[in-house]
């Protein structure tokens, strides 16, 4: 079995219920697959839809980290906020 390994970026304990002691102490989350994480993602919204959403981003190529993918939360006046 292949694990999908999605970082949770600040943005997302900032803006929405979600709180870091939820996941590991590097904010990482583990899931079976992509499917997996992105249903996830769809769950989470429907919590907090009013603030925004979460979107999932597939890491990018260059990035050296084990991380498959990152979850960012999208602001509903569409005014992102970039993580430090």
């Amino acid at each position: 079995m292949v694990d999908y390994i999605v970082k949770i970026k600040d943005s997302v304990f900032r803006e929405t219920p979600l709180a870091e002691t939820n996941f590991d102490e590097d904010g990482r989350f583990v899931f079976d697959s992509k499917a997996d994480a992105e249903e996830w993602v769809i769950e989470q919204n429907r919590e907090h839809t009013s603030r925004g959403q979460l979107t999932l981003h597939t890491a990018h190529p260059a990035d050296t980290s084990d991380v498959d993918a990152y979850v960012v939360f999208q602001p509903v006046k569409g005014v992102w906020v970039p993580d430090s």
